[in-house]
């Protein structure tokens, strides 16, 4: 620092304090500076976007506010009795006594890295937005990765899916992608969400991991055993984040500047070879490294390293989408890369880790809500029902100012002026001089309605709950599960799948055995009789399975809400 720099801190540490002087420079420079930089300047940090390093550099501690600390270790007391006069005691407890936010309801144990996404390949000619639509443009991101349905405290090499969520900040607004490292879910109907991660959560009688109730919602779900098959493979314990691909499952919508759309689907493809773990090395890390995949990803970043996808999308026509022999709709199946190929679209890459995991990692909100114009929601049923409850959840635990917190701040949007007002913890300009309502007559911001979606025909234009699914009730739901299977999975990793089933499916009752193995057995017997042959007595035999399994695609269906239309997906042109 030059004699002159030196001389300016030091008369500003001189009078910090006095009420000509604003002491906020000073501020700046300790654990405060989140209070006076704003979000905006935060994040502009953490993402690199604003090459510095937070430092603290205060001369003293203080309580919140700001009065020095005498001592870290007496407290104020008459005998040997505390006094509740001693308001540093008081304010340290009840801040640490409060000090957890609530723990996400899923996706609760993970952690995160920043870094940027640049565009290889110009997608301008079928999107609009901005991130895609030029290449060589570069994006600053954040990405959490996450198990599912264990708690934050959970080794994070149990067996589970893995989130995989990234959060893109554009100047058109953030843009999440909310996805796993698998491409499909165990669900389409959001009826059935809650009761999903229920079945794979602790029991609520015991607290303890409840492998019926893995067992049989699966056998109940027909629709869930391409997800199943997935988690009881060695996909279910992937060798940390940085080993394993990630997908935004859903179909999403693109829509370009000449309003013309077309059908995506999201993959990001690793570029170190993917790698899992077997059940016995799995085991092995959750005792000795319950933090394997957190602290994995850290190092790696501290030493320098870099984590990189490479971002494809399949594309697909709208007018396609209702000839198809599956439903490109539904986020239980795949798009086959034969018919759809993945297009490469650019690359993410993860280079700085978190300054503070509560701030950027804990806080961190994702919603598939947020898109940014030329992004549109599928007829997926479960995504249109997504884009209301992430955020919604995300309210609960973090409050509806949740855009103040940095991680989350829209910093590189080229606008910003909410017509959302006030709320507990509001702390920026709330309404910023401007009227609190809409339509005005004063000169204030305007509205942009080319940004609007675009139209899209429904399946059927009747309020009812029939479904909209094209496999329900059908011995094609188990197609693709089946070719998974058969043909993509190995030798070595069917055998492996059958272990790996059979070491917790003998945990349950024989009656859940059995319907679970009529599942496999519908998907393909040897399926079933890999896992039966490692089960020890089996109470039924492998010829009960097999007649049962006949039917394994009527399991759970209601004939009163049976499908009986595809759920639409035709665009439509704006109306001139």
């Amino acid at each position: 620092m030059s004699s002159i720099g030196q001389q300016v801190k030091q008369t500003l540490a001189e009078t910090a304090g006095a009420a000509h002087v604003d002491p906020r420079v000073v501020q700046r420079s300790s654990v405060f500076m989140q209070t006076n930089e704003g979000p905006a300047a935060i994040c502009a940090r953490i993402t690199g976007v604003k090459e510095e390093r937070a430092k603290d550099d205060a001369p003293y501690f203080t309580n919140n506010e700001g009065i020095p600390l005498p001592t870290p270790n007496y407290t104020l007391n008459v005998g040997g009795i505390p006094v509740v006069s001693d308001i540093f005691l008081f304010q340290k407890q009840q801040h640490f006594n409060r000090s957890k936010t609530l723990e996400r309801m899923v996706h609760p144990c993970g952690s995160g890295a920043f870094g940027y996404f640049e565009c290889t390949n110009d997608m301008g000619h079928l999107t609009k937005a901005s991130i895609f639509a030029s290449a060589g443009k570069k994006t600053p991101v954040f990405t959490r990765f996450s198990t599912v349905t264990y708690g934050r405290e959970f080794p994070d090499e149990g067996r589970n899916p893995r989130g995989f969520a990234t959060k893109f900040y554009s100047e058109d607004g953030n843009y999440d992608i909310v996805g796993l490292n698998w491409p499909i879910f165990f669900l389409r109907d959001p009826m059935k969400g809650p009761d999903n991660i229920r079945s794979q959560q602790r029991n609520p009688q015991n607290f303890m991991i409840d492998y019926d109730s893995w067992f049989d919602y699966l056998a109940c779900n027909p629709e869930s055993m391409h997800a199943g098959l997935m988690l009881m493979s060695d996909h279910g314990t992937p060798v940390g984040w940085r080993f394993m691909n990630g997908y935004g499952c859903h179909t999403f919508k693109w829509v370009n500047k000449d309003g013309k759309a077309v059908y995506i689907k999201y993959h990001f493809m690793n570029e170190t070879p993917n790698k899992n773990f077997t059940w016995e090395e799995a085991v092995k890390m959750c005792g000795e490294d319950p933090d394997f995949s957190k602290r994995d990803l850290w190092a790696h970043i501290e030493k320098g390293g870099e984590a990189a996808w490479k971002l494809h999308v399949q594309t697909m026509d709208p007018n396609e989408a209702a000839t198809l022999d599956f439903d490109p709709f539904d986020v239980t199946k795949v798009w086959p890369r034969k018919r759809f190929p993945l297009q490469e679209v650019g690359r993410l890459v993860l280079n700085r880790n978190p300054e503070d995991y509560h701030r950027d990692v804990e806080q961190a909100a994702f919603s598939p809500g947020s898109m940014i114009p030329g992004i549109e929601p599928s007829p997926d049923m479960l995504l249109q029902w997504r884009c209301f409850f992430y955020r919604d959840a995300q309210y609960h635990r973090l409050g509806i100012n949740l855009h103040q917190i940095p991680v989350n701040c829209p910093f590189m949007a080229g606008s910003y002026s909410s017509l959302n007002f006030a709320g507990a913890l509001r702390s920026d300009a709330n309404t910023g001089m401007n009227p609190h309502y809409s339509q005005n007559s004063y000169d204030t911001p305007k509205f942009r309605p080319d940004t609007d979606h675009h139209p899209m025909e429904v399946g059927d234009n009747i309020l009812s709950r029939k479904g909209h699914f094209l496999h329900e009730g059908k011995a094609s739901e188990y197609d693709q599960v089946r070719e998974l299977y058969q043909r993509v999975m190995s030798q070595q990793e069917r055998a492996n799948t059958h272990k790996n089933t059979a070491v917790v499916l003998k945990l349950t009752e024989p009656r859940i055995q059995k319907k679970y193995l009529v599942q496999c057995c519908a998907v393909d017997p040897a399926y079933a009789q890999g896992i039966y042959d490692l089960l020890p007595s089996p109470e039924f035999s492998m010829g009960e399975v097999k007649e049962s399994a006949k039917e394994a695609h009527l399991v759970g269906l209601e004939q009163k809400y049976a499908s009986t239309t595809r759920p639409g997906g035709k665009c439509l042109k704006y109306s001139t």
